[in-house]
């Protein structure tokens, strides 16, 4: 299978949280810090891309600033993109923290399945998941091209791409959807990460 990096969107305003998600206390950690250290035990590199003032406490951590800013998480995967140099990167945002090696591993093989896919994503509940997604590294040109004429949104990206669809029916077979995908958006989003936390935690028990 091909080599994959990871890319941790970490620049977001977190203006519908109205605090900073990523500082946000999680299980004993940041909720930065907890899938920072998920994402180092799957993948041979994780660029984080954020600020490195506000991420200092990341000690070991590579942290890149946007190359455009404030242009929204289509420049984050750019400067992701571009300070990898791995043909394949995975790519998440900095408030999805039950993405785990088995989707890591699942998604790794997709893209191994289907080389001339530049993008594979899943589909659930009728939309992508294009924070949760691989990219390949060879889309730079195209991704600068849209940010430079201002077209940000990922979704009008997307239609200019070759990707795979990974269907909602397959991820089923393996997968509880609904916390796999489960991002903090809202400040009562908090109670329920707690309590798949403590599944999690009573699982092992």
């Amino acid at each position: 299978m091909p080599k994959i990096n990871a890319v941790l969107l970490a620049g977001g305003e977190s203006s519908r949280f109205g605090s900073d998600k990523a500082l946000l206390p999680f299980a004993g950690k940041t909720l930065i810090e907890y899938i920072y250290d998920n994402l180092k035990t799957s993948f041979n590199r994780v660029i984080i891309v954020g600020s490195p003032v506000k991420y200092s406490f990341l000690k070991e951590a590579e942290i890149r600033e946007d190359i455009y800013q404030n242009r929204g998480p289509l420049a984050g995967i750019y400067t992701g993109l571009y300070f990898s140099k791995s043909s394949y990167n995975f790519v998440c945002g900095c408030d999805m923290p039950f993405l785990n090696s088995k989707y890591f591993d699942f998604i790794h093989k997709q893209a191994a399945e289907s080389p001339e896919a530049e993008i594979i994503v899943s589909c659930f509940n009728g939309y992508l998941e294009p924070l949760a997604a691989i990219y390949q590294r060879s889309l730079l040109s195209n991704i600068k091209s849209e940010i430079l004429k201002n077209n940000l949104k990922i979704k009008s990206f997307y239609q200019k791409s070759r990707k795979k669809i990974i269907k909602e029916e397959i991820l089923k077979r393996n997968f509880k959807l609904e916390k796999l995908f489960f991002n903090l958006n809202y400040p009562e989003d908090q109670s329920k990460a707690i309590n798949y936390l403590k599944e999690e935690a009573e699982s092992f028990d």
